[in-house]
């Protein structure tokens, strides 16, 4: 039987598997480094190996620029682009992992991978014993086809392959592999610079090969051919044969201690090497190949469904699972409890799961609920923890939720997705778990109906590992500087969000029905007007929702200039207005559906027999600091636009009751001031003047006579919101439609007059490239590795978000430490009043209408003073150059409040 051999083209693999996953920043180690290519490289090949058998693999790298072939033509590969120096990095990562996996890997000087994959094919391309694949998007290795060599080529990324033989090769090139020299010797190639026969192409070339067997017959038989083609090729004869002679795959290397041998991959140092590099997926994904070379651990738990009194300690570490993601209707499955007693599964089998609203009819388990009060609990996710225990009934004491891995680890690095495979895998990638849909499963398949034990396990595993992993995050968190930020922000911060979900918000249901109808009618009549303008071009009537018919009438039917490659998102539609009529009623349709079905008819599923909603709020999902909403979201509600503020309508106060809210007013700005102490900014903040008055007048040079015009505050407004997100000469030109040059020169005046925001940003961007982060006033640490990056998009996008982070972080972190003062203030005042949602800048609180003076002043002054109170938590010893400026509203329904 043959014995198969794969030979790897390692630089041609390296470098698809780069670009295949290229822009993917966060797939860096914690220090930083760069794995993207690795990670993908090994998917690839090990993919591969999977799937066939092969007897031995070998791999073949580049050593060096310099190759003989540089000798004979000095311009060989010149004008390549660099390698960017992140894929740089990745070489040496990709050999040590062919090195642990015990499969060899060959590089000479003065040679090219192809070299060296050529000499070994010729090892075996006169004898039977071997097939061998040729792993390479390198199209100079069809040239080693034979009956037993074959090339396969990654064609969508790394994933497609095709395998070349004499046939499929034919089939693309109408060449023969003994001919591909030949056919580079004519048409060149571009990639490595070799020049070839100019003005001879594919077709051409493909034409003259099947007609002369190679170059030799070719200019052996020159008169036979006639025209301009004739002296192309009389004037290229020398190109074409040096062209030849560099595309031709030297097969002659001797090649030390070379031999073939059956590769048996050592998963077990894999292993070692995925932990090191942080490719926790890889580890899950290849523990089957492992040995168990030490039996697996043993968790040895009591299953209960009634608590005992010997069960319970003082310090427990808990972990509450359930099935749906909206824990507010908790399919419970069970909690693992570990404490100084054992390991303790809790089953709630004697319990029922009803309403929130219901508590006081729970059938709960008194000595459960004495050990709740009692004690204190370590858990991930306290706030669905203490929800999911509330709504089955059991009274919770906030005090007694002291340690909440999720949010540690959040504050450790907000860039990690938030689940807990992948924050245990940020503390310590050696410790292993399987994800919830592993267990579980997903989507429809998604049952708690599995092996009890397999359950009970997985549960159990992830309090250990909770208790195995505190000491090393709260030392993380200390390490950083973030302690405090942890302790004394995010933590208590929870226990406020908790509250929020619990309140929820009241809907007035006739009121959204009546609004659902409108916005029914003003599709309906804007379908109509689209479909009239589309009747006078004699165009069929289209669906508007569908992006494929959209994209086929704008730039097919209708012939509209295709900015992005047929998109037809929000940024090509703005692009296109103007250009046609329909353009504005297809931007109207697309806002109003989205109106619809997100906040009316997308809001009626949310709606509780109690006529509430009751939103998720996420803490840890930004990588700003700032907060999310699910199920509904309620943070994208606008007020500017007049139809989307209407739908604040609906959300209504109860009897005897009314809302406060309470707004910073332009809090990143007041904050930029400070931090970047911009004197100029500070004194107008002090002087109460107003800043876009004041930055327009410098922009277009204006004195203090002279009116500031609308357009002219606009155009200030834009600059000043704008500095925060990276305004660039190309943005500011786009959305003020002005030229780049009348752009640059506003910039130019904008930096005249607050010199300081611009030291302030270079300083940053500086900071940031030297070490790999930037920071809070609060010590929230945003990593931001894309400036490190090659791609030009790609650290632009880095140098915004590093100006920007610390700067809406801190308003964020401000915003929370007013929010726990306000929440802990209506504590202990016994005030009947609520905190029920934050958007963005803005607080929402339900007050007794007997309550309402005296919880303004109180909220007031707490909001006022949360910057220095902030600043105070994170030890900065100094308090705030600049004031915050509350603004507040009252009214019935949130409508109201603005």
């Amino acid at each position: 039987m043959k014995k198969r051999i794969l030979l790897v083209d390692g630089n041609a693999l390296i470098f698809r598997a780069f670009y295949s996953s290229y822009g993917r920043a966060n797939l860096t180690t914690r220090s930083g480094i760069p794995t993207n290519a690795v990670y993908s490289f090994i998917n690839m090949l090990l993919n591969i190996v999977q799937k066939n058998e092969y007897y031995d693999i070998k791999v073949a790298f580049d050593k060096g620029k310099k190759t003989f072939r540089h000798d004979k033509l000095e311009s060989y590969k010149a004008g390549r682009k660099q390698t960017p120096p992140e894929l740089v990095q990745q070489f040496p990562i990709v050999r040590e992992f062919l090195s642990e996996a015990h499969i060899d890997w060959y590089e000479l000087d003065g040679y090219e991978a192809d070299d060296i994959i050529g000499s070994i094919s010729n090892m075996v391309k006169e004898t039977d014993d071997y097939v061998v694949d040729i792993l390479t998007s390198d199209q100079d290795m069809y040239q080693l086809i034979t009956k037993n060599i074959f090339v396969i080529a990654p064609q969508t990324g790394t994933s497609d392959l095709i395998t070349y033989d004499r046939d499929k090769l034919f089939e693309k090139w109408g060449i023969t592999p003994e001919q591909v020299i030949d056919y580079k010797g004519l048409r060149g190639d571009s990639s490595d610079n070799i020049k070839g026969v100019s003005g001879i192409g594919e077709k051409t070339a493909k034409d003259l090969l099947q007609e002369f067997k190679n170059l030799e017959d070719l200019y052996n038989n020159i008169d036979k051919i006639t025209g301009p083609k004739k002296q192309k090729l009389i004037d290229g004869k020398e190109d074409a044969f040096l062209s030849k002679e560099i595309a031709t795959i030297y097969t002659n290397i001797k090649l030390e201690d070379f031999s073939f041998r059956e590769t048996k991959i050592n998963f077990n140092n894999l292993k070692d090497f995925f932990i090191k590099y942080e490719m926790v997926s890889l580890v899950r994904k290849y523990s089957s190949e492992v040995e168990d070379v030490e039996p697996k651990q043993t968790i040895n738990f009591k299953k209960v469904s009634t608590w005992n009194s010997s069960y319970s300690d003082k310090h427990n570490y808990i972990y509450l699972e359930v099935l749906n993601d909206n824990y507010h209707n908790p399919d419970v499955i069970g909690m693992g409890i570990v404490n100084a007693k054992g390991n303790f599964y809790y089953a709630f089998e004697n319990q029922q799961e009803v309403s929130i609203f219901n508590w006081q009819e729970k059938n709960i388990d008194e000595n459960l609920q004495k050990f709740l009060l009692e004690n204190e609990f370590y858990s991930y996710d306290i706030k669905k923890t203490m929800y999911v225990l509330k709504t089955l009934g059991y009274q919770i004491k906030h005090k007694n939720f002291v340690y909440d891995m999720m949010i540690a680890c959040y504050v450790i690095n907000s860039n990690v997705k938030s689940n807990f495979e992948s924050h245990l895998n940020l503390i310590d990638s050696s410790l292993e778990i399987e994800t919830f849909d592993e267990v579980f499963g997903k989507g429809v398949k998604k049952t708690k109906d599995i092996d009890e034990n397999v359950k009970i396990k997985y549960i159990l595993k992830k309090a250990l590992l909770i208790e195995k992993t505190k000491e090393e995050i709260i030392n993380s968190l200390k390490e950083t500087n973030q302690y405090e930020l942890y302790q004394k922000v995010e933590l208590p911060f929870c226990y406020v969000l908790l509250d929020m979900e619990y309140a929820g918000v009241l809907i007035d249901r006739k009121e959204l029905e009546n609004q659902t109808q409108n916005i029914l009618k003003l599709l309906t009549n804007l379908e109509k007007e689209a479909n009239e303008i589309l009747k006078r071009e004699s165009i069929e009537p289209i669906n508007y929702a569908s992006p494929k018919q959209l994209k086929e009438l704008l730039f097919v039917d209708l012939g509209l200039k295709n900015y992005n490659k047929g998109s037809t998102d929000k940024e090509t539609l703005d692009a296109l207005l103007g250009a046609h009529a329909i353009i504005e009623k297809v931007i109207e349709i697309r806002k109003y559906s989205k109106l619809y079905s997100t906040y009316l008819k997308g809001f009626e599923k949310f709606i509780n027999n109690k006529n509430k909603v009751h939103t998720i709020f996420n803490q840890t999902l930004t990588n700003t600091g700032r907060l999310s909403s699910t199920d509904p979201n309620l943070q994208n509600i606008s007020i500017r636009d007049e139809e989307q503020r209407k739908v604040r309508k609906i959300f209504i106060a109860q009897e005897n009751y009314i809302f406060l809210s309470f707004d910073y007013s332009q809090i990143e700005l007041r904050v930029l001031a400070d931090v970047a102490k911009e004197e100029t900014l500070i004194q107008a903040y002090k002087n109460n003047e107003d800043i876009h008055e004041l930055a327009a007048r410098n922009i277009f040079g204006l004195d203090a006579n002279e009116i500031v015009s609308s357009d002219q505050r606009r155009v200030a407004k834009v600059f000043n919101f704008g500095i925060l997100y990276g305004l660039t000469k190309f943005g500011l030109s786009k959305d003020l439609k002005i030229s780049q040059a009348e752009a640059d020169q506003y910039i130019k005046a904008y930096n005249k007059t607050f010199p300081m925001v611009q030291e302030y940003k270079d300083k940053i961007i500086k900071e940031c490239e030297e070490n790999g982060f930037v920071e809070t006033m609060a010590n929230r640490r945003r990593y931001i590795y894309e400036l490190q990056n090659s791609n030009f998009m790609v650290r632009e996008f880095g140098k915004r978000a590093a100006i920007n982070a610390p700067i809406q972080g801190t308003a964020a972190d401000i915003l929370k430490v007013a929010m726990i003062n306000i929440f802990e203030m209506l504590e202990s005042k016994q005030l009947d009043a609520k905190l029920v949602a934050q958007i963005h800048d803005e607080v929402i609180l339900h007050v007794k209408n007997d309550n309402i003076d005296k919880v303004k002043v109180e909220v007031q002054q707490i909001m006022n003073q949360a910057y220095d109170d902030l600043l105070k938590i994170a030890n900065k010893n100094r308090t705030s150059d600049v004031k915050l400026e509350v603004n507040s509203g009252v009214g019935a329904t949130w409508y109201d409040l603005k």
